[in-house]
């Protein structure tokens, strides 16, 4: 037990300070840029939008449940199917965020690697789409100002950085964060060692096993890491690791029913086809890079830090995680309607569902509640109103 315990805070220590660096640069990208200034460049056909669709979700720190709504909101604003499937591939794969975090695990070479198979993942799915859906991509139907609070002072914008970065992006990852070391802890401690590279050192068997594992369970780009990370320790090949930092974070079952249900089934079947390429090719690659590189010489870059910083950090890490995760619940009072919303997963979900739902005239209170599903309003409201603000944002209301 004391080994496992040992091994977590040996995680902790790793990743805090970077993950707490990333929090803060995902705090700047939101409060500077916006979601409003990414729309704006992916209306259009032909390559560039899709290009700037990978390029603009490569480095937002959002999950694959979280990017939802944002890609519903693209595409009805206009952006191609080509184009939304880009941004809805390459953002939940790579952040900010993980990419700091994948440095203090796995180093140098795997924190290149992921942005980069990420772009590769945005572009090939982008453009088999776009070829085979030349005829049904929509014009831009609407317009927005460059960046998302143009007027807003400095001040206001750093204030929002830190919201954003220490509060709303904790709440959504702090559960999948802290499973991801927590489990990462226990394999590193009771796994014997070189039992992934006695066991998973065939390509044939490893590569599938990890895709098959990671394409239907929903695990955040950073909450990977770390699984990855214990299972490299304990002999895993480099290539299959990254395959499942690949396929993990940009696939569950949530986002594949998003995209059969709203894109088609034939864009389904390039989104999964082409996942699954990227994370094989790319863990090839890794492995013709790092040929025969134990998991303990590549997670190492971590504690390079001082000691004294990395506790700090944790400590740092550990108030805002705690803080966020038992952060206040729905109170429970009476309201005039209730909307079961089954498709609520996270913060980014509770954020543009209010967001939409005040549009609505007479809408007076609007509570959200991420636990039970559900959407509650107050006021005297036309309810086939609500319902199409929430639906048209990309998510199901339960009749």
């Amino acid at each position: 037990m004391l080994g496992i315990i040992t091994e977590i805070w040996n995680f902790f220590l790793i990743v805090s300070p970077w993950l707490i660096l990333g929090l803060f640069i995902a705090g700047l990208i939101h409060s500077f840029i916006g979601e409003e200034f990414i729309r704006t460049h992916l209306g259009g056909p032909g390559f560039l939008p899709v290009l700037k669709a990978t390029l603009f979700g490569m480095p937002l720190p959002v999950c694959s449940c979280s990017v939802i709504p944002i890609a519903a909101g693209l595409r009805k604003d206009g952006a191609s199917k080509a184009s939304t499937m880009s941004f809805l591939v390459s953002t939940p794969t790579t952040g900010i965020d993980s990419i700091f975090v994948t440095y203090a695990f796995m180093g140098g070479v795997f924190a290149i690697a992921r942005p980069l198979s990420a772009l590769f993942a945005g572009l090939l799915i982008g453009m088999l789409i776009y070829i085979t859906e030349k005829n049904s991509n929509p014009p831009l139907v609407q317009t927005y100002k460059h960046g998302k609070h143009p007027n807003l002072s400095l001040i206001v914008r750093l204030k929002s950085t830190f919201i954003y970065g220490f509060k709303v992006l904790p709440q959504d990852m702090s559960r999948t964060l802290l499973f991801g070391i927590i489990v990462g802890g226990v394999l590193s401690a009771v796994i014997p060692v070189d039992f992934a590279k006695e066991y998973l050192s065939n390509p044939l068997i490893a590569y599938p096993l990890m895709i098959a594992i990671s394409i239907p369970i929903y695990v955040c780009a950073v909450g990977s890491v770390p699984i990855a990370a214990a299972l490299l320790i304990k002999g895993l090949m480099p290539g299959a690791a990254l395959a499942f930092l690949i396929a993990g974070p940009a696939t569950n079952t949530i986002t594949i029913g998003f995209v059969a249900s709203k894109l088609g089934k034939k864009i389904l079947v390039f989104y999964l086809a082409g996942i699954v390429i990227v994370a094989i090719v790319s863990g090839m690659i890794i492995d013709a890079i790092l040929p025969g590189m134990t998991g303990k010489l590549i997670v190492v870059h971590g504690r390079q830090l001082p000691y004294l910083i990395q506790v700090i950090a944790t400590i740092i890490l550990l108030g805002v995680l705690f803080i966020n995760l038992f952060h206040k619940k729905y109170k429970g009072v009476k309201m005039d309607y209730e909307f079961h919303v089954p498709d609520i997963s996270c913060k980014h979900c509770q954020m543009t569902i209010e967001q939409v739902v005040k549009k609505v005239p007479g809408v007076k209170k609007i509570e959200i509640s991420i636990d039970e599903k559900l959407v509650r309003v107050d006021g005297k409201i036309d309810k086939e109103a609500v319902v199409k603000q929430i639906e048209d944002a990309g998510y199901s209301v339960k009749k």
